[in-house]
Formats: C-alpha cells, structure tokens, sequence
C-alpha cells in the first residue's frame, strides 16, 4: 500500500508540475497557436497522471542523520523468550541436552491499523464514490435522452447525411435537450432539441458541424480518460482546475474547426447562434456529454475566440511543434518522492554500526569482546565464522527495513535456505535485537513475511511455531499458531516441517571480509596451505614454495600476481595466484580456497586461466594443443577440474565445435568466443603486502 501511494503521490506531483507549467504558457499560446493544439497538449499532462514512466528526478531530501559508528552501542531490551528452548551458550556441545521450558501461549493481537492502510482506503474510497458519481449521473441522462428520442426532420436529416455520408453516427432529436450535443462514445448518436425556435439553414449546418468535430475526433474517449484520472487525483485541486480547462479547450478548438471554412459575417451569425442556445433554461448536463452550448462562464472566451480568430501560419506551426515536444518531454518525467528513503550504504545507515560491529568480531575472532551480539553468528561450531551475509527486508510493512543475519555458502543452516538467526529493526532509529535463533531454534521467513520456528531440546520434544512479526508486541513475535511432537502426535512433525519448508530463500550480502580474510597470512607467506594435486595427499604448503612446484629447476619462476573472486559461483571468493618464469617462459597457476578453517590450492598448468573474466570463466588450451576454448573451474578431492562451456577439439583431419556441449558451427563458436569476449575482465594485482592487505581486509 505504501508504494501505491507513493507512487500515486509522485504522479501526482509530476503531473501537476505539468498544470502549472501550461498555466504560464496560457497567456503566450493564446491566439498564436491553433486551439487544437492547446487541446490535445493535455493528453500529455493526463498521461504523466496516469503511467509511472519515465526519468526521475528525485526530491531533495531533509539531512538524515547522522549515526555514530564507534560510540553507538546496540540496544537489546528486556523481553520474553520468544520459543520455549532458553538460548544457551553456543560453548556448550550440541550433544548435550537442553531443557525446555512451557511458556504461556501468545494469543495473537489483532493487527494495527497503520496509517498508510487509512491513507489508501480514504484513497481508494474516494475515488471509487468521484467516478461511480459520474458514472451514475451519466446513465441517468442517457436514459433519459434516449428514452424521448424521435426521428429528425427531413431537411436535418439531408443536410446530416450530406455532412457525415454513411458513417456511424446517427441523428435523433429529443426534448430532454435544450442545444444539439453527442451521446455516446462507441455507437454515438447527436442530438437536436426538439421544441422551441428550430435551428435552420447556417445555424444548423455549424450546429451539426461542431457535433461531428466531436464524434471525429473521439473527444467523448478524451472526456473519460479525463474523469478517470480526476477520479485517481480527486484530492487534487489542479486536477479538477485541469479538467475544466480540457472541457473549454475541446469546445474552443471545435468552434476553430467550425468556423474555419465561414467568412466573417457566417462566424458573426454562429456567435449569435451560441448566445441564442445559451439564453435558454436547460438542466447540467454530465461532463462525458459533448453539447454545442453549456455553460455561460465559458461563452465569453468561445466569443472571443470567435471573434479573434485568425488562420494559423507556418510561424505559428513552428512554435506550436516546439512547445509540444518540450510539454511531452517533462511529461516524460517523474518526480521521485519518498518520505523515508532507504539507506543501505554510508554513514545515513542507521544499521552501518551494528554491521560494523559484526564485521569486526567477525575479522578479529574474538566473540568474548562483543557480548552484546548474537553468538551463533560470531562463534558458531562448524567454522562458518568465514561465512555470514546479511539481508534487509521490510517484515511489517511500515516502510521501515528489518535486518537479518544469518549463516551463508554452507550446507547447513543458511540464507540461501530461508534460515535468520537474528533480526534486528529500528526503535526510535536504534537497531534492537528483535530475534534470535540459534541451531536448535531455527527461523525462516515465509514470502508473506510470517516467521515459522522450529526448537528442540536434547529430551527430544521439538515445538513448530508460526509469529507475526509486530514491532509493538512484547517479544516482537505474535504466536500464530502451533505444534508440537510429542504432545501432538506424529501428525505434527508433517506440519511443523511443511510450516519451515515454505520458507523462502533471501538475498544476501556478503559482510566486506567474508571469504578472503583468512586468505592474508597465507598470501604473506605466515600460514601454510594444504596443496590438493589430485595424488590423495594434501601436503601443507608455504607461499614462497609455490614456484618449485612449477619450475623446481629453475631460479626465475616466481608469483608475480593474484586476483580475487568468485570462480565458481557458490557465493565465496577464491584467490587466483600466477606464477611466472621468465626463462622458460612457463609457469601455472594455484586457486586458494577456503574450505571450513581451512585454506586448500589447487595448481593449475600455465595454459588456464587466460583472459580471465569477472564471472570466473577463462580461456584454456591442453597441453598438447588438441584442445582449446572457453572453461571456468570446480574443485573436488581429485584437484581443480575444467568444466567447458566453449570447447574446439582439433583432431588431424576433423575439428568439432561445441557450445554448452552442443555442437555447433565454426560460425557458432567464432560468435560465442566474441560474445566471451565483450565480458569484463578480472583485475590483477601486483603481490606486494600493500596490495594483500588492501584485498584481503
């Protein structure tokens, strides 16, 4: 609902920019420009009320604040468990059992009403009551017409069918009508009073005219599409000033059709005729109707436009082409408005310091040092310490977004999988720590944002449970429900494992040193690695041994560079270092991995790795040059393993060319290797220790 009316408010304003920019051009188009013109230079204005398209431009923004990122601690209040499994300390083993406590059942809360839901009813009741207004007074006085419809006269109906041959607009009179008007948009049909002096000779052929104009040129489509914009914008005081303007635009460039092809004394005799029609009593007429005369306020300028119209000339059509290509290109644009914009970067992040926090105790491995954070996330069991992302979603709805931490790139619990073990959101602009899970007390987030829990204890009773996240509850969490195992029976285990599997999965950021922090005492020579070359032996290996690997003879070979990302795709970046030897113009390369706590490399021989891309994919040729194209890398116990995506075998005699393990065309491959190459290339950096611990920070 916010961002409906977040946009409807950014259309809104944009368009409205739009009406007072044509309310400053009125007086410089006014008799210079053809009154056609200025009428369908709305149909821009209408458009920009109605389609959030375009280039933005965003709204200065108020300063926001600024929070502290050394000072700032995070508040964690007093509240309830939100499971019956007491958080423990993550020290003891998983073995041991831990105890459960029966709380008292949460009853569910009825849900707040914010004020963004009153803002869009109000909204949306609105304009539901402006356009079914309309709607209603316009049935009323169709059914009414045509309910007194009768045949015109023979000399109406002549001169009609000599105006307008064989189109489908019909020619009715009727007595609920004091002047000629069209009814009607898809079988549309004009109208001629019916009483009173009848309209003869000039007077009815500009009367019929100016009725055909309408029904020619679609303007009763025109008055809808205006009703239906002022019916979103009702709130909107321009809007119903612009709707006004359009009515008296349409009849002034009618009356411009009308009179184009009379002399003056024949304008003179049509100006006569509008205040004959205008003196006479007549009921409102609903605004879709296209009469001849209506409204006495807009007679004078109808009069006046008569009165001083004059033929349009070429000076005339070039100001009119100008203007309306500047018009269509600020309808093109929308203003950006959002009262409280996101911050996910920089100092205006009121999450940057608690991130901060995370990212230190993260990087300096002591979680003694920061009780106030969730140890599950800084000192788990398996070595996932390497391996924690974050994500940010808006869980309540109020505009404002949730954080969420959890474990990442592992095959145990993760945010690939759905699976948070702390939440934290805003209270008074601080983050507070709203949830926390742990690996007995599982959290996932379902895609309509309701939590589902799942806790056990060593004395194997497990408890599912559904929240509605509320930040005004007690414990943040409503409980909506629940099950339990063995209370209820084995019935329950199929719920609450249906309840953690509609979990959806979340998009996560990678904290700045996840992955590669590990990677800095080995690439400065401090800490081994366990070399894995496909014999079954993983021998520890030091940096500076690296090139005897390659060139055990030689005293040139050496590592020259090393490039950082992610070769596989899993979410981790691997360390790619090539070693170089001037003298026999050889060398190869060695991909640091990190596997749990430990720093795996695998060699690779010196005919991998070229033109390295940033989405891990290289060019490669065999040893034996049988075999060239396009690869990217997987690791397994064996060592490092090609997997090709572009692929050229050069048998004596017969070469064969594959793409995605198809086989294609020499044309095929030649528009692959050119589509590889338009990839950015991966950045090599020089290996000194600046470079390692700028990299590997």
């Amino acid at each position: 609902m916010k961002e409906v009316l977040l946009t409807l408010l950014s259309l809104s304003l944009s368009g409205s920019l739009l009406c007072v920019l044509l309310l400053a051009l009125r007086p410089v188009l006014r008799n210079r420009v053809p009154k056609a013109f200025s009428y369908y230079l709305w149909l821009a204005v209408l458009l920009r009320f109605l389609i959030p398209l375009g280039y933005g431009i965003a709204l200065p923004q108020p300063p926001q604040p600024v929070w502290e990122t050394i000072q700032q601690e995070t508040l964690i209040p007093d509240r309830q468990e939100q499971t019956e499994i007491q958080q423990t300390d993550p020290a003891v083993p998983p073995s041991e059992p831990v105890t459960a406590e029966q709380p008292e059942t949460v009853q569910p809360s009825a849900p707040a009403i914010s004020l963004t839901g009153i803002l869009f009813f109000l909204w949306l009741a609105g304009g539901v009551c402006y356009f079914c207004w309309h709607i209603v007074a316009y049935a009323r006085f169709s059914h009414r017409v045509c309910g007194s419809l009768t045949p015109p006269t023979a000399d109406a109906l002549a001169l009609f069918e000599e105006l307008h041959p064989g189109r489908r607009v019909r020619l009715a009179q009727s007595s609920q009508v004091e002047a000629p008007i069209l009814l009607g948009a898809f079988r549309p049909v004009t109208v001629l009073p019916q009483g009173g002096p009848p309209l003869q000779g000039q007077a009815l052929s500009a009367a019929l005219r100016h009725e055909l104009t309408h029904a020619r040129r679609g303007d009763i489509f025109y008055k809808w599409l205006t009703v239906l914009v002022t019916s979103l914008h009702w709130f909107n005081p321009l809007v119903h000033w612009m709707g006004r303007q359009i009515a008296l635009d349409c009849e002034l460039s009618c009356d411009e059709a009308v009179i184009r092809s009379l002399e003056p004394q024949q304008r003179m005799a049509y100006g006569d005729m509008l205040l004959m029609l205008a003196a006479r009593p007549g009921r409102a007429l609903p605004w879709m109707a296209a009469p001849l005369c209506q409204e006495g306020k807009r007679l004078k300028a109808r009069l006046l436009g008569i009165k001083g119209y004059r033929r349009p000339g070429r000076a005339a059509f070039c100001l009119s082409l100008t203007l309306g290509l500047a018009v269509v290109c600020c309808a093109c644009t929308v203003v950006d408005i959002d009262p409280q914009p996101q911050a996910t970067t920089g100092e205006s992040d009121p999450y940057q310091s608690l991130l901060i926090q995370y990212e230190s105790a993260f990087l300096q491995q002591q979680p003694d040092a920061y009780p106030d954070l969730v140890s599950a996330m800084i000192a788990p069991y398996w070595g996932q310490e390497h391996q924690i992302g974050y994500s940010r979603r808006d869980l309540d709805g109020d505009g404002s977004e949730e954080l969420l931490l959890g474990w990442v790139g592992n095959e145990f619990w993760n945010l690939d999988e759905g699976y948070v073990f702390a939440v934290y959101t805003l209270v008074d602009g601080q983050p507070v720590l709203a949830v926390e899970g742990w690996e007995r007390n599982l959290y996932v987030v379902r895609e309509d944002g309701i939590f589902c829990n799942c806790g056990s204890s060593g004395a194997g009773r497990t408890v599912w449970r559904q929240y509605r996240f509320d930040p005004s509850a007690e414990g943040f969490l409503v409980e909506l429900e629940r099950v339990s195992q063995p209370e209820d029976g084995e019935g329950a285990i199929a719920i609450g494992e249906g309840w953690m599997k509609s979990g959806v999965s979340l998009p996560y950021t990678p904290f700045a040193g996840s992955g590669v922090r590990a990677y800095q005492d080995v690439l400065l020579g401090n800490t081994p690695f366990l070399c894995v070359d496909g014999s079954g032996q993983e021998v520890p290996t030091l940096l500076p041994d690296i090139p005897l690997a390659f060139s055990p003879y030689s005293s040139y070979a050496t590592v020259t560079e090393f490039a950082v990302l992610d070769l596989d795709g899993d979410g981790s970046r691997e360390v790619v270092l090539q070693v170089t030897d001037v003298a026999n113009d050889m060398g190869g390369y060695v991909v640091l991995r990190q596997e749990g706590n430990e720093i795996r490399g695998y060699p690779s021989h010196w005919r991998t790795f070229w033109q390295l891309k940033t989405d891990g994919t290289f060019t490669y040729s065999s040893l034996t040059g049988t075999e060239e194209g396009v690869a990217s890398a997987r690791f397994s116990e064996e060592g490092l393993m090609l997997e090709t995506h572009i692929r050229c075998t050069l048998d004596p005699g017969d070469t064969a060319y594959e793409v995605d393990h198809q086989p294609v065309s020499e044309t095929q491959y030649e528009a692959a290797l050119e589509a590889q190459a338009q990839k950015p290339d991966a950045a090599w950096y020089e290996l000194n220790e600046a470079n390692i611990k700028h990299l590997t920070a």
